[in-house]
């Protein structure tokens, strides 16, 4: 039985697995899955496009909105919600994150490395996606430690399938502290 409040809300830096786990969480745990960022692209074009054409602050504005709602749909309550790297950052979204489940997902740079070596496809990671992905990791992780109510493991060798039971698990637990990815109590 689930005592943690759902929906709960998935939280890392770019490229950690987020969407991963959760689509493993849908297809394995019979919990919705909603990406917000595919949610952009759905009513906006490529992010890439929409960063380019209207500038990150507009890019910010219209991802809280798209947060907002799918935090506020009804359908959405048995869910796991994937938010992009930097939606916590935005003032605009932390205080819909405030009295929900966030888990954020802990990675390292090594862990990340296959996945973005040679990105050209994420603007916040240009002109060196290693050296950006490390400085914007430095810059967000006080935040993400913040707001999360669970920190999953989520570095290399573990696998998605493992950082999905783990957050599973801890979604059984009373919520009464951070949990660490195997539901022990970690202090913050």
């Amino acid at each position: 039985m689930r005592h943690a409040p759902l929906p709960v809300v998935l939280i890392g830096p770019m490229a950690a697995g987020k969407s991963h786990v959760a689509r493993h969480m849908a297809s394995h745990y019979g919990l919705r899955h909603v990406d917000t960022d595919r949610l952009i692209v759905s009513r906006h074009g490529p992010i890439p496009e929409l960063f380019r054409a209207r500038g990150e602050a507009e890019f910010r504005r219209v991802e809280a909105e798209v947060v907002a709602e799918a935090l506020d749909d009804p359908q959405n309550r048995e869910c796991v919600i994937s938010l992009g790297g930097g939606a916590p950052m935005s003032p605009l979204v932390q205080p819909l994150l405030s009295g929900r489940m966030v888990a954020y997902l802990e990675v390292d740079l090594d862990t990340v490395r296959p996945r973005i070596r040679g990105n050209t496809t994420r603007p916040m990671l240009q002109p060196d996606p290693e050296a950006r992905w490390s400085q914007i990791l430095d810059e967000r992780r006080e935040t993400f430690e913040r707001l999360a109510t669970i920190r999953l493991d989520g570095r290399a060798p573990r696998s998605v399938a493992q950082i999905a039971h783990d957050l599973y698990a801890a979604l059984g637990e009373p919520q009464t502290s951070v949990l660490t990815a195997r539901g022990k109590e970690h202090t913050a």
